[in-house]
């Protein structure tokens, strides 16, 4: 709770009411506090904010063609018509919701003109929303460049994922978002290794299939694939990232043997062949992979098609640390993979998601399917920018919304929904992992509730560790002796989702209004 607040509201809905009772529907465990207030909410306090409603911005990528292919492939793309529909139908659910002070959310779409790889082209955009039409937040999965230039003219943005903690440091503090920043995976990465993985045999690597490899008797030796460029154009990011994961290694004596910075370019089936003859020279036994979801669809064939078969360390960087991605790898070789993730522990049955169940709330009538598979995750923004204008308090800038995200309390740190907080340091919100293994043979419903073979498994029931935390001792992966877990229908220490549906919960109206 925030100080000052009582962390319950009365809130009119029409000529009923509707109580904030400190449940929360979906990652944490507690609606924000509502920040009590009576009479006039301040009227036009901001930029995108005036007495009645609150301009918020989607801004809609160009998307790379090869991408698009790959994404169509492996089933983990929707239409743009469905995604349409499912920010409409959230947006519906979280403004009859959240508290927002007599304000609606209004969300209005603008198309990129331009590729995600010109600079120039994002920071026109960024331009050309920031001032004309004069949003107070915009949301997207858009490069830094685009992040950064919104920062600078004073617009709330959550649009970017994983970046460094001196990314979001050296701009204003109006950049949010969910996964960890990319320091904190390189810190968690190189205590799971100093402490579980180090001066140890490569017990997992794949030697059944290539027995001259020999690497099982051998003790590990590290590699690191990373994220360096798009398209050619070097990011920092990439640089800071493997920086930070060399420096968080030597605190426990480990050094890379062998690295390879890659640049996004699907087509280019030469690098993808050039990183795996990279480690495989190297003798690297254990490799790890920080990048998009997307490579490893390329780089794992690469890796059976020159017989090496190493272990590979899942870093939880941009889905490969999900059962849908996974399944699309080479399965010889993510059936050696294990390692961390930021992830929680889901439900079984997609509709039991908040994702699936605040879409078919705010668009009732809808046939299952139609909320896309990609729901949970279009949620996610919508959630954050929520989240921080309710917190906020009836007179919402900027400013107020910043200091409201770094003061949400601290929640979860379970199984079902990992610990959430914020600090001007590392301004996303999960701070603690989970171990990990894909298991190659196991069946059952992925995130998107396809069912097939393939599952992640987190260890331990999904215990949980923030950095610091990690236990010294052999990773417990591909073993059943440990309780792994994949999904649940009643994920341990849940459910973190109220029955929403069905505890008499009815509209006449929205909730607008903090009544004390």
């Amino acid at each position: 709770r925030v100080p000052g607040s009582t962390g319950k509201a009365t809130v009119e809905v029409g000529k009923g009411k509707c109580r904030g009772d400190g449940r929360q529907y979906g990652i944490s465990r507690y609606m924000p506090p509502c920040v009590a207030f009576s009479g006039d909410n301040g009227g036009d306090v901001g930029r995108g904010v005036t007495k009645d409603k609150i301009v918020i911005v989607r801004y809609k990528n160009q998307v790379d063609p090869a991408t698009q292919a790959i994404l169509e492939r492996i089933s983990v793309a929707d239409d743009p018509a469905v995604i349409d529909r499912a920010f409409d139908a959230l947006f519906k659910y979280a403004n009859d919701h959240y508290v927002t002070y007599g304000r609606e959310v209004v969300l209005q779409d603008y198309d990129a003109r331009g590729p995600n790889e010109s600079d120039e082209a994002m920071k026109a955009d960024a331009q050309d929303i920031a001032k004309r039409i004069k949003p107070f937040a915009v949301f997207t999965l858009g490069p830094k460049v685009f992040a950064q230039e919104l920062a600078q003219l004073g617009v709330t943005c959550s649009c970017t994922v994983s970046l460094s903690s001196e990314f979001y440091n050296d701009n204003p503090p109006y950049i949010w978002g969910s996964l960890p920043t990319s320091t904190e995976y390189a810190a968690t990465m190189a205590e799971y290794i100093g402490k579980r993985a180090a001066n140890k045999p490569a017990k997992w690597a794949g030697d059944e299939l290539n027995p001259t490899q020999n690497y099982r008797t051998k003790q590990r030796t590290f590699g690191l694939i990373y994220l360096n460029a798009y398209r050619g154009n070097v990011d920092a990011e990439g640089r800071r990232f493997r920086d930070e994961m060399v420096k968080q290694l030597a605190r426990y004596n480990v050094r890379l043997t062998a690295e390879y910075a890659y640049s996004y370019e699907p087509e280019n089936a030469k690098q993808t062949t050039a990183m795996i003859q990279v480690m495989k020279d190297a003798k690297v036994t254990s490799v790890m992979f920080f990048g998009d979801p997307l490579y490893p669809i390329l780089i794992t064939p690469a890796a059976t098609n020159q017989n090496y078969f190493p272990e590979w360390l899942i870093t939880g960087s941009g889905l490969t640390d999900t059962s849908a991605a996974g399944r699309a790898y080479d399965q010889k070789q993510w059936g050696h993979a294990f390692g961390i993730s930021p992830l929680w522990i889901t439900w079984t049955q997609a509709s039991q998601s908040a994702g699936f169940r605040e879409f078919h709330h705010g668009m009732p009538g809808m046939k299952a399917g139609d909320e896309g598979v990609l729901i949970n995750i279009y949620r996610d923004p919508v959630q954050t920018l929520f989240t921080g204008i309710q917190l906020a308090g009836p007179k919402l800038t900027s400013d107020t919304f910043a200091k409201a995200m770094l003061n949400y309390p601290r929640t979860g740190g379970i199984p079902a929904a990992p610990l959430v907080f914020r600090t001007r340091q590392f301004p996303t919100a999960i701070k603690d992992f989970v171990e990990v293994y894909y298991d190659a043979n196991a069946r059952g419903n992925d995130e998107r509730n396809a069912n097939g073979t393939g599952l992640v498994q987190k260890t331990n029931g999904g215990k949980r560790y923030l950095i610091g935390g990690w236990p010294v001792g052999t990773p417990q992966v591909f073993t059943d002796a440990v309780n792994p877990i994949a999904t649940s229908e009643n994920p341990p220490g849940g459910p973190t989702d109220a029955p929403h549906e069905q505890d008499g919960h009815k509209h006449t109206g929205k909730c607008l209004t903090c009544a004390s």
